[in-house]
């Protein structure tokens, strides 16, 4: 998919996925000079969809405390991306062990470390997290939201002009139509039978849509939603 871009948290700026890595981190260089205290240690995460952050759609970059555990990381990632039903998940060096939630960053990460993150070992969301660089100083919130990627431009795959608001799981995996805006929807419930039984799911920002009874997550609703077509 093209043109995905994210909104700097520091200075609003919209920019491309292939340079919001280096955007972001001009800022913190600058921020962790007004603020840098040698006491404390956080983290530059970058997170994305397996199994790489070129081919992936999604992705978020965080500023995360040293002294934050991974399970207020997995809990951030639960409450933005993932939770639907309360499903189990799980940390884990990229080729090496497990990384128990307790941990806190400051005793687990460094510099380069790549992580593998798993939500629902049924019907699984694969993540991966790699440790962009360590700052030396706090961070207030424990896990600041830098950046996200904007709402997919995901059109309707029928009338092909507006965007698509519904998801038929039913039709997901196979070679027909699959996302709606609200008219074709309507149409679609006509012509499949389960589509208001339980096939409907809402477009929503997430690696997630789609998959088990997810419909979104409770932070940053402003970007959770579906893409506006500029004018």
């Amino acid at each position: 998919m093209e043109n995905i871009t994210g909104k700097c948290f520091f200075c609003e700026e919209l920019v491309a996925k292939s340079n919001i890595n280096t955007h972001l981190k001009k800022h913190l260089k600058e921020l962790s000079k007004t603020e840098g205290d040698q006491d404390k240690k956080s983290y530059f995460l970058k997170i994305f969809t397996y199994p790489n952050y070129k081919n992936s759609n999604y992705f978020l970059y965080l500023l995360v405390d040293g002294e934050t555990t991974m399970k207020k990381v997995d809990r951030f990632l639960r409450d933005i991306w993932l939770d639907c039903c309360g499903h189990l998940s799980a940390f884990a060096y990229k080729g090496g062990g497990k990384l128990g939630m307790s941990k806190k960053l400051k005793d687990a990460l460094n510099k380069g470390d790549v992580l593998e993150y798993e939500y629902d070992f049924g019907s699984t969301t694969d993540l991966q997290i790699k440790v962009e660089e360590e700052y030396p100083m706090g961070v207030k919130s424990k896990v600041l939201l830098l950046s996200r990627n904007e709402p997919l431009e995901i059109y309707c795959q029928k009338c092909k002009k507006l965007p698509a608001v519904h998801l038929c799981v039913a039709h997901l995996y196979e070679d027909q139509p699959h996302f709606f805006c609200e008219s074709c929807a309507e149409i679609h419930e006509k012509e499949c039978e389960v589509f208001l039984d339980y096939a409907s799911m809402p477009v929503v920002n997430s690696p997630r849509m789609g998959e088990c009874g997810y419909e979104g997550g409770f932070i940053d609703l402003e970007r959770d939603g579906v893409f506006e077509i500029k004018k």
